[in-house]
């Protein structure tokens, strides 16, 4: 078995080495998928097709409604909700994929938005924009042929996805203003990372509220509405959701008792954890393990394998 990480970032790879790009589905689930809070090099468009839909970015939540489509660059922190009977699908990939070998400032501005992100995001392709159907198109295109390994597809791949950038460029999407992040916006995204690597670290401990807060040098009345500005989630929710998939994966992944497997995630009340579990799954824990298998899942979230 693959050992279970516990990183903020995501190591997931994307694609291969030759061809960094790769493509992810989520559609028709009887439950609401929660990617956790991660952050990743590479570049991920969200094509949210149907539904609703809580994109948190760099530290502010938004609701969604699809069809619609959200472009995160990479190195920033966000997080995704996917609303019970949604469908949404992903394209991530290494903005290297896209650079050619003579300097131009379109491609540098571009690049440096991709790579680093803005304080006013995140940026949308909504379907009341005149660009929405020929973007989406292209961005469908993309993501249904990700896994080709015909290089004409791979060249055509390349081509979609350099228009489908051009099309944002056009519409205002990349503009100056919204590459500007201060010196204040860098710190308290760093703080945010600091502390939910520290959480992901002792998640499966008796962490409390207080422990948090002093890990933060600040007060107990602060940090309640700093986290939940920064997640969109209370503590509490925050620490029982995180257990909850961790403790999901060891299900699936495994054959452990899940008595031993929802101690070893932080639970010492084993009622309360079938309790969460049937609210957040529909399922008990045994019913889950019986009716999922490793193949029907792709990456969803942070994890290697993200059946949250």
């Amino acid at each position: 078995m693959p050992p279970l990480k516990k990183e903020l970032k995501e190591n997931t790879k994307h694609g291969s080495n030759v061809f960094p790009l790769a493509s992810y589905f989520c559609r028709g689930k009887k439950f609401n998928i929660n990617i956790g809070m991660h952050w990743h090099p590479e570049v991920e468009i969200n094509r949210f097709e149907k539904g609703t839909f809580i994109f948190n970015y760099a530290m502010k939540e938004y609701k969604i409604e699809g069809p619609c489509i959200a472009i995160s660059p990479g190195n920033v922190l966000h997080n995704l909700v996917i609303k019970r009977g949604s469908d949404q699908s992903s394209l991530v990939f290494n903005p290297s994929i896209i650079e050619f070998n003579y300097f131009d400032e379109v491609e540098a501005q571009l690049l440096k938005f991709l790579t680093e992100g803005g304080k006013q995001m995140p940026p949308l392709i909504t379907k009341e924009m005149e660009c929405f159907e020929r973007a989406d198109s292209l961005l469908r295109f993309i993501i249904d042929n990700a896994s080709s390994q015909s290089g004409s597809m791979r060249l055509r791949i390349k081509a979609h996805l350099v228009e489908l950038l051009a099309i944002m460029y056009e519409n205002g999407l990349f503009l100056t203003d919204s590459l500007s992040k201060t010196e204040d916006f860098e710190h308290k995204q760093q703080k945010i990372k600091d502390l939910l690597t520290f959480i992901n670290d002792h998640y499966s401990e008796k962490i409390s509220m207080n422990d948090a807060a002093n890990y933060l040098k600040v007060s107990r009345q602060y940090f309640c509405r700093y986290f939940k500005k920064s997640t969109g989630m209370s503590f509490v929710d925050f620490i029982n959701d995180l257990r909850l998939r961790r403790a999901c994966q060891e299900i699936v992944l495994t054959s452990k008792s899940i008595t031993d497997i929802a101690l070893d995630h932080g639970f010492d009340n084993i009622g309360y954890f079938f309790k969460l579990f049937k609210i957040k799954f529909g399922q008990t824990p045994l019913a889950y393990r019986k009716s999922r298998s490793l193949g029907n899942y792709g990456r969803l979230g942070a994890d290697d394998y993200s059946i949250y």
